[in-house]
């Protein structure tokens, strides 16, 4: 009998979150997997937006390439944004939104190899899904920040990228930056990524981040993916870490379900936990080619709430922009 009580006991904040937000979550998988439900003529408005936006970024992508401008230049300038808006309720903060825009642009003139991006958030991070799930029971706000940046590829191949760019971000902050990513295939089954980057900040000094990820058995539909990192920063007392096991898996060519489990903390001394949990996200694309709905229930244990379970719940919904 005691195990079965501790099991409820265990759970119970978990339904409780769930309940709250249940009708919220029947109505995103209402959508889903509905999606007939709605007239074309009834969405119909959704494809206005889609294009408008499209055309009104593309015509700011040319206006700017246009000083920039080459006798023999035929190519038109091409921008693509991403939007993305979610509800995160974890216990005892029920009412946590998230907004998130990225727009970037591609000038021609300049042989395609220099990029203008502004996004909203620390775009400088180049944030991935482990840095996204982590971020969801963070103990303060997302300040909104406009981070604007300029960006020139050095080098693209098919197993290494080279970059630096120029722009501002935490705020008000300039900063430069260089990226170096190559890729290793020792083994059928095995690739390895290599990604260091230095930069430096006007007034946060010098930083470094290194990434080194690991695919492991990637199969027609399945990927296992260890990934790793490491940064410093100059006016920071500690440098940080992270480390992650993720799955992902395609259910078909418009869903697939991504689960994992992560860790986080400062190198003080050794290693020292910040987070730790585990997710799961189901992702796809629905009414729309350009749209995407996101279910993610997660369980983290945060040092700010004394490394206490913390569950929670992460509805998403992503629009993308451009001709791409």
């Amino acid at each position: 009998m005691i195990f079965p009580i501790k099991f409820s006991l265990a759970i119970a904040p978990y339904i409780n979150v769930t309940c709250r937000y249940l009708p919220t979550t029947l109505a995103i998988f209402a959508i889903l997997f509905n999606q007939n439900i709605f007239a074309k003529e009834q969405i119909g408005w959704l494809d206005n937006v889609q294009t408008g936006v499209t055309h009104s970024i593309d015509a700011s992508a040319n206006w700017i390439d246009d000083f920039f401008e080459q006798s023999n230049a035929t190519e038109q300038a091409e921008a693509f944004a991403k939007v993305r808006l979610g509800l995160i309720p974890i216990e005892g903060d029920w009412q946590r939104f998230e907004s998130k825009i990225r727009l970037r642009a591609k000038l021609p003139n300049l042989k395609n190899k220099w990029d203008i991006i502004v996004s909203d958030y620390d775009d400088n991070n180049e944030q991935s899904i482990t840095d996204e799930a982590i971020n969801d029971t963070n103990g303060t706000q997302r300040e909104e920040q406009l981070n604007l940046a300029i960006r020139v590829t050095h080098s693209l191949k098919d197993n290494q990228y080279i970059s630096s760019r120029i722009g501002f971000a935490k705020g008000a902050d300039l900063y430069i930056k260089t990226r170096y990513k190559r890729s290793f295939t020792p083994l059928n089954w095995l690739k390895i990524e290599l990604e260091p980057a230095l930069y430096y900040y006007l007034n946060h000094g010098w930083a470094s981040r290194v990434n080194l990820d690991f695919e492991l058995a990637k199969t027609e539909r399945g990927l296992l993916r260890q990934t790793n990192s490491w940064e410093s920063i100059q006016d920071e007392d500690s440098p940080t870490w992270r480390q992650s096991l993720l799955y992902y898996y395609q259910l078909n060519t418009q869903s697939a379900i991504i689960g994992g489990a992560f860790a986080t903390g400062e190198i003080e001394q050794g290693y020292r936990y910040n987070n730790k949990g585990f997710f799961a996200r189901y992702r796809c694309q629905a009414i729309r080619k350009w749209i995407y709905f996101e279910v993610e229930p997660f369980v983290h244990f945060p040092d700010y709430r004394e490394f206490e379970r913390t569950y929670g719940i992460a509805l998403r919904v992503e629009a993308n922009f451009g001709n791409n």
